[in-house]
């Protein structure tokens, strides 16, 4: 299992090095392709919009021929070879449906890792947290190592440094194993999973938790500029909570096995109101620091829950549909509509004010928390 361990790490460190470069850096070559700011976002607003839809249809697709390792394959390769597209391309509209088609497959490949790691930590031997905090330290190299690097070269360097990620990537996937055999699915799939009342307030809590980072992921740079901050001082802003994060998920394991995922929910979700209301009512350095350490809970702590009571809380047979749901609903859907919300308002009434929406989105989040059931498997680990 040690062995499985590394693979799934190997995963994580490239995936989550390719969003550390992509997530910083394609806007600055997007820029220098002369798209304007709206446009730009507009393009950036692709992957998570498609994260709506194509997890769950290709989570059904691989829990409904019981062969996820094919679907990782071909989620790893198609997405190698639809960003490769990038290079060629210059108008606004040629981007905006190269960079759809390349998220309908990297949005759906992370999802079908996460259900095969989760099945590694059932059998022993793999602890979640401490397997995936090397995709926050992937994360973390690639932002600062490609900031480096475009001082030196042109900004296309990003496009080379993501398709160098997702080739990495793909020879990840094929050191992964299938998962253990389940029954095929009995019935209505992803409709079975959105008929249940526990599975359903479940997900509504996982929405309503990355809606409230909508003004955090899309405008906390742009506000902080805003206040005359500079660049390297963001920049060091943001490696602070994804360090913070990789803390957090050294001892997930402990905390799961003392709290369970219901309690380390409710207690992440807590800390996240304390984040979101520090930045509405200030912009002081220290209270900065402090809010980017509570990204441990707000994504580090709440992350590894929230993926275990998935795969505790959907049936085996649906492993991969239910993490492809977690995925669309929180990170798709959730995100995608608070981040549109976040600009429309952004000008009119200001990021604090959009701070302290979050802070009652995540508390809103908190009171539908405690309403949750404890998963059969989670009570009987406890017990």
């Amino acid at each position: 299992m040690p062995h499985l361990a590394r693979h799934l790490a190997t995963f994580y460190l490239g995936y989550f090095g390719l969003l550390g470069v992509l997530l910083p850096y394609l806007s600055l070559y997007l820029l220098d392709l002369g798209l304007s700011p709206y446009r730009i976002g507009v393009v950036m607003a692709v992957t998570p919009l498609v994260k709506t839809v194509a997890p769950n249809l290709w989570g059904w697709a691989a829990d409904r021929t019981g062969s996820r390792r094919a679907f990782m394959r071909m989620a790893g390769l198609g997405a190698l070879v639809c960003f490769s597209l990038m290079l060629g391309v210059r108008d606004f509209w040629a981007i905006v449906g190269v960079m759809a088609i390349y998220a309908v497959f990297t949005s759906s490949l992370l999802p079908l890792v996460e259900a095969t790691a989760m099945e590694a930590v059932d059998r022993g031997g793999v602890d979640y947290g401490r397997v995936r905090l090397w995709g926050s330290v992937g994360f973390i190299v690639a932002a600062l190592g490609m900031g480096r690097v475009l001082d030196l070269v042109p900004s296309v360097a990003v496009l080379w440094a993501i398709l160098a990620f997702l080739a990495f990537n793909l020879w990840s996937v094929f050191h992964l194993p299938d998962g253990h055999p389940a029954p095929r699915p009995r019935g209505g799939g992803a409709r079975a999973l959105l008929t249940s009342r526990p599975v359903l307030a479940f997900y509504g809590v996982c929405l309503l938790m990355q809606a409230s980072h909508g003004t955090y992921y899309g405008f906390y740079s742009v506000y902080l500029e805003g206040m005359g901050f500079p660049r390297t001082q963001i920049g060091l802003l943001w490696a602070v909570g994804v360090a913070a994060e990789v803390a957090a998920m050294l001892f997930t394991g402990r905390l799961l096995r003392a709290l369970g995922t219901k309690h380390l929910m409710v207690l992440a979700l807590g800390l996240t109101v304390i984040r979101w209301g520090i930045l509405a009512a200030t912009a002081a350095v220290p209270w900065l620091i402090a809010a980017q350490l509570l990204h441990a809970a707000s994504f580090g702590l709440f992350h590894v829950s929230a993926v275990t009571h998935t795969h505790k809380l959907v049936p085996p047979e649906l492993r991969a549909t239910g993490q492809g749901l977690y995925s669309s609903l929180s990170f798709g859907l959730g995100l995608t509509v608070a981040t549109y919300l976040a600009g429309a308002l952004y000008s009119r009434i200001g990021a604090p004010l959009l701070f302290a929406g979050s802070a009652g989105v995540a508390a809103m989040a908190a009171a539908l928390a405690l309403t949750l059931s404890v998963p059969r498997e989670a009570r009987a680990e406890t017990a």
